[in-house]
């Protein structure tokens, strides 16, 4: 019987979600986990967050605002809001967290399986899948059956069939079979920032044995988190959306 593996992505600094995630896998039973990275950003929980992920031991990828926290000044391509959270977090960070992030990998292969933080494509780093032209282009990247990503903040599976001229998308939501044939990218969410409505904490396991990916989603303290923010004088858009989870 093969481990099943859960993936979590995009904490971006929410303590209470990462929490409440962590505590739903333990009443679960599970502990295989895949971090796909932006574990920084946006909220004022740039500490805990580091010592909560780093603690569980496990294959850890780096994200687009862990990278840019660690750089000098923040790249011109964020806005405003996401900028303000990069410059928050970076004047957090210890040496140490600088230097085990800046090691973090950006592509990781697991059991014949790929694990990324954004798109496979070369096009652009850190592009997101957000479009079928986007689909297309990782996919002519993805050597393997199965991948998971985050970045986009938005739970989703993507199928391209065998012949690889049509690509479907289904949003997700609970439990999804996965086809036998063709390429899947199942795209995991965000734990600490959702985009897609729905304002509780997403991540997904994988389930080998079933061949299915089931899609969590676990309310946590969000007011907490709301004050928290507010308190560290970051940016009030940054409390508000994770009210409404876009």
């Amino acid at each position: 019987m093969q481990t099943a593996i859960a993936v979590i992505s995009d904490i971006h600094s929410n303590f209470e979600a990462l929490t409440a995630v962590l505590e739903d896998l333990k009443d679960l039973g599970e502990t295989r986990i895949v971090c796909l990275g932006d574990i920084v950003g946006y909220a004022s929980g740039v500490r805990a967050c580091l010592r909560g992920v780093r603690e569980l031991g496990c294959h850890v990828l780096k994200g687009n605002h862990d990278e840019a926290a660690c750089l000098p000044h923040p790249p011109d391509d964020f806005n405003s809001t996401a900028r303000a959270g990069i410059i928050f977090a970076s004047a957090r960070l210890t040496h140490s967290d600088r230097d085990w992030l800046s090691a973090l990998p950006m592509r990781l292969y697991i059991d014949g399986i790929a694990f990324t933080h954004a798109s496979l494509s070369a096009l652009f780093p850190w592009e997101y899948v957000l479009s079928t032209e986007d689909a297309m282009r990782h996919f002519a990247q993805q050597t393997s059956r199965l991948a998971f990503c985050g970045h986009t903040h938005r739970p989703a599976v993507w199928w391209q069939e065998p012949r690889g001229k049509q690509i479907s998308i289904c949003s997700g939501e609970g439990v999804v079979p996965l086809p036998e044939e063709g390429k899947l990218l199942i795209n995991v969410g965000s734990v600490g920032q959702p985009r897609d409505g729905d304002n509780r904490a997403c991540y997904v396991i994988y389930r080998p044995d079933e061949d299915s990916v089931e899609f969590r989603r676990v309310a946590y303290a969000l007011a907490r988190t709301r004050k928290k923010i507010i308190r560290a004088k970051l940016p009030r858009f940054t409390a508000q959306r994770l009210t409404k989870g876009m």
